[in-house]
């Protein structure tokens, strides 16, 4: 008799229950998103260069620098013998007492140190952990990354390993997957502005407290693994994030998770009350073995004794002052007050005042957009696991809840206290919501009919409404997210980023999208063998009806891959029409399998898409590659700017020309053979005026901050966008003309425009105005626009897109400025609207308009506006 053929997400479901199929399934999955390609985008500009340059400059300098200070030293040396040398007795006894009174005079140094020193340990990991892959794995971008991405890599092994150790093996494959989904952890693991050890040392703590003296199958192995994991992770989360944020946080995680040894308290007090009274001691099912209890016990002294030491080093009892902000509260006659001084074991100075940007949700945002798209299923996950009847589960639960509050809280009072921090609670959202999905992928297996919580469709809509929401914000404030590891929106998205003809921001929202369907169908259509068909037939004693596995393979591939945007639709209708439980299970399967799918596709996207797209417009990277590409020998490099070592690291054998000024790029854009120029972005409407008439090109304009020019073009096309817009001869093309001389402000003449006749309704219609630039303008003027009719639409605009503002117009320049203008809408009467135009700065209320200093009289009015036209709207 053959056996039956199993379908492949149920194979592949049985196989991911085996501790090291699970294992090999968590290693393959961080190594493949975390590893592969950290050299293949440049660092990004300015704060991730600024970084390397400053901890981590490129080898040659350092040795450099190193030969430098010993020949510097050795002359010292030569100095001081051949001055001893020449000594008499009397003076050598005379610089030792000169020697010995400096010692004893020597002031009494300030034990408050107000800034961090040399030798300082906390918070120091990433600046040692870079270095290190510069000197041990390879001087480049990657081998400075490499520490940071192993950093990664241990915080998903052994967040997966807390998730097996709490649940089953599965559990820990999902919580993995989970994990390397979140922004937090692979922009971390991948760049180098990151405290990732402060995540990984805190997993790490938390993985040997669980693991420790587990009576299991590996047994001693596993304890002495427990043991280096947590002396790893003590020394990972004090150097990285100090004893606040990388010691404290998981130590009393744990602690506070196993009640803060109460629950051992009481078993110390039930076991001396029947030594006592000679009863045998009755345990329970519900009462944690006694390893943990010990264990949550050593952790809770711990807790006590970091606090101990932090409110030592932080805080000082002095005099209250009289009229100090905020008022300082005496106790027994001394106030508590921070000390200002730098702390050896916070790694940072706990300064007297609060920095009021922060308020206490400040790490809000941070949190929600850093671990989409799975964060906002976390806290059901952790409730649900804090109501489960199972031991091991409420554990889980209370320890995720515990470390991810408790990292809030740190976090919060890290950034009103000291400055900007990571918020490194990540890996807890994962563990609680791996465990959870394992529990109830697992009961659904077994036919548990309580496996699915109750309300299952409403938490699958309320997952997929709310990564919509927050899909929608991160396109509206993409900053947020291109700054997310230095704050402050520092780095602006670069708006020319496209991935597929789309914006690559966009691609968030859509594959976010793709997980929450999909959870939304595995939630809402699933039903075990009992189910009730829709006309109220109960099923359960014929059995249902089984689908051939190649077919049921071939389903959940189409509904995953193919029909997934309407696949809801589709569902409801089968739910709605068919009493088959096999349908929906099916259709339930398939949204797994379409949840674990685009989980991992977002987990790609982060690291081989976001990234490398977003790092070619902000670094410096794809500039040089493209020099390189096209240089010849003999070819000059000029660049103007601060590009730190970026001209060495990516074009080593280039010996750029440093240059400080424009004239010196016009002069060397003025040579007869091929120059390259790199030169600031925020330069080029003043380069395009001083180079006047004399060609040159823009080989690349895709970094944010910096373009590629050259005197030839040779090999690519010019991509200046000026070139069409700021001329320097009359254009010949100009359609229409005015009857009479048009001019604003004596610096302005309007010499012609291009605007159609007639345009339908909503349409998007192009008008082109030829200028003619009498003498500086100054100031940053609007184009104004008027469409006036029965009502009145408008078409105001920056002039030239905004490329070069008015400020920067020079006497004799010819500008041609194109715009696009939607004509009114459905509301919108048609016939013919008078066409009016100017120039205007300011915001409303407080509009002025340019003065019109010449024009025909029939053609001006009262407001400074000018009528050069009629279209007609059909």
């Amino acid at each position: 008799m053959t056996t039956p053929r199993r379908p492949l997400a149920r194979a592949i479901f049985d196989l991911s229950g085996r501790w090291y199929i699970a294992l090999a399934c968590v290693v393959v999955l961080a190594g493949a998103v975390l590893l592969p390609g950290l050299g293949d985008f440049g660092l990004w500009e300015p704060q991730e260069r600024q970084l390397a340059d400053r901890i981590a400059p490129r080898g040659e300098l350092v040795k450099q620098q190193a030969d430098a200070a010993n020949k510097l030293a050795e002359q010292q040396e030569t100095a001081r013998k051949q001055l001893e040398a020449h000594q008499t007795v009397e003076e050598r006894v005379a610089g030792l007492k000169a020697l010995i009174k400096s010692i004893v005079d020597r002031p009494v140094l300030d034990p408050c140190l107000h800034q961090a020193p040399k030798d300082a340990l906390a918070r120091t990991l990433t600046t040692r952990a870079v270095p290190w892959g510069r000197d041990h794995v390879s001087d480049s971008d990657g081998g400075r990354r490499m520490p940071l991405a192993l950093l990664g890599f241990l915080t998903v092994l052994a967040t997966a390993g807390v998730a097996m150790r709490g649940g089953r093996s599965r559990a820990g494959v999902l919580t993995a997957l989970v994990l390397v989904s979140m922004p937090l952890l692979v922009l971390q693991s991948r760049q180098l502005t990151s405290e990732i050890g402060t995540a990984a040392g805190a997993a790490l703590i938390i993985y040997g407290l669980v693991a420790f003296g587990r009576a299991t199958r590996l047994g001693i192995i596993e304890s002495i693994v427990a043991l280096a994991a947590l002396a790893a992770g003590l020394v990972f989360g004090f150097v990285s994030g100090g004893a606040l944020l990388g010691v404290l946080v998981p130590i009393g995680a744990y602690a506070a998770a196993g009640g803060l040894g109460v629950p051992a308290f009481r078993t110390l007090v039930r076991s001396m009350r029947g030594l006592v009274l000679r009863k045998p001691i009755v345990r329970t099912e519900e009462d944690a073995p006694v390893v943990d209890q010990i264990k949550v016990v050593v952790a809770t002294i711990a807790m006590i004794a970091v606090i101990g030491v932090l409110a030592y080093q932080l805080y000082d009892l002095r005099e209250p002052q009289p009229g100090a902000i905020p008022p300082q509260r005496a106790l027994f006659g001394k106030a508590i007050v921070p000390s200002g001084c730098w702390s050896e074991a916070l790694g940072a100075i706990w300064r007297p005042d609060d920095d009021l940007r922060y308020i206490y949700d400040s790490t809000f945002e941070q949190i929600a957009y850093g671990t989409f798209p799975w964060g906002i299923l976390a806290p059901i996950a952790m409730f649900s696991l804090i109501a489960s009847a199972d031991r091991k589960k409420r554990q889980i639960g209370a320890l995720a809840l515990a470390w991810a509050g408790g990292a809030w809280i740190a976090s919060e009072a890290f950034q009103r206290k000291v400055g900007f921090s990571l918020w490194a609670g990540f890996p807890a959202l994962a563990l609680a919501i791996g465990v959870w999905l394992d529990g109830v992928f697992a009961g659904r297996a077994k036919g548990d009919r309580e496996a699915m919580p109750r309300g299952a469709p409403l938490i699958g809509l309320f997952v997929v409404i709310a990564i919509l929401d927050l899909g929608k914000d991160m396109q509206s404030f993409s900053e947020r997210v291109t700054s997310i590891l230095v704050g402050n929106d520092a780095i602006p998205y670069p708006t020319m980023s496209k991935l597929l003809w789309l914006p690559t921001k966009l691609w968030i929202l859509i594959i976010g999208l793709y997980v929450g369907l999909g959870f939304v169908l595995t939630m809402a259509l699933w039903r075990d063998d009992g189910a009730q068909s829709p006309e109220g037939n109960d099923r359960s004693s014929t059995g249902p009806r089984e689908l051939n596995p190649l077919l049921h393979n071939l389903a959940t591939f189409a509904v995953v891959v193919v029909f997934l945007p309407i696949a809801l639709p589709i569902w409801i209708f089968v739910r709605l029409s068919s009493p088959r439980p096999v349908l929906y299970r099916m259709a339930a399967q398939a949204g797994a399998a379409a949840t674990i799918v685009f989980s991992l596709a977002m987990a790609l996207y982060w690291a081989f898409l976001w990234q490398p797209m977003l790092g070619t417009h902000l670094s410096s990277k794809s500039m040089f590659d493209t020099y390189l590409e096209l240089r010849k020998h003999g070819d000059a490099l000029v660049v103007m700017g601060d590009l730190g070592d970026a001209p060495y690291d990516y074009a080593p054998d280039a010996k750029p020309e440093l240059v400080q000024s424009r004239e010196q790029i016009v002069a060397a854009l003025g040579r007869s053979t091929r120059v390259f120029a790199i030169s600031p972005q925020t330069e080029r409407c003043q380069l395009h005026r001083e180079i006047g008439g004399k060609p040159y090109y823009v080989i690349d304009d895709r970094n944010q901050r910096s373009w590629l020019l050259s005197n030839k073009v040779d090999g690519t096309t010019d991509k200046n966008p000026l070139a069409a817009t700021i001329v320097h001869t009359e254009p010949k093309n100009i359609p229409i003309r005015p009857k009479g001389k048009i001019v604003f402000d004596s610096r302005i003449e309007l010499l012609g425009w291009d605007i159609p006749k007639t345009v339908d309704r909503g349409a998007k219609f192009e008008v082109k105005m030829f200028y003619k630039v009498l003498q500086p303008v100054g100031g940053a003027w609007t184009v104004l626009f008027h469409f006036d009719g029965a009502l009145r639409f408008n078409g105001d605009h920056p002039p030239i897109d905004g490329l070069c503002q008015t400020s920067t117009w020079q006497k004799d320049d010819y500008i041609i400025d194109t715009h696009t203008v939607i004509a009114g809408g459905g509301a919108f009467a048609g016939g013919k609207y008078e066409v009016w135009t100017g120039f205007f700065t300011g915001s409303n209320p407080n509009w002025k308009n340019m003065p019109v200093s010449e024009a025909p009289g029939d053609m001006r009015d009262t407001a400074d506006r000018v009528k050069i036209t009629s279209i007609t709207l059909e």
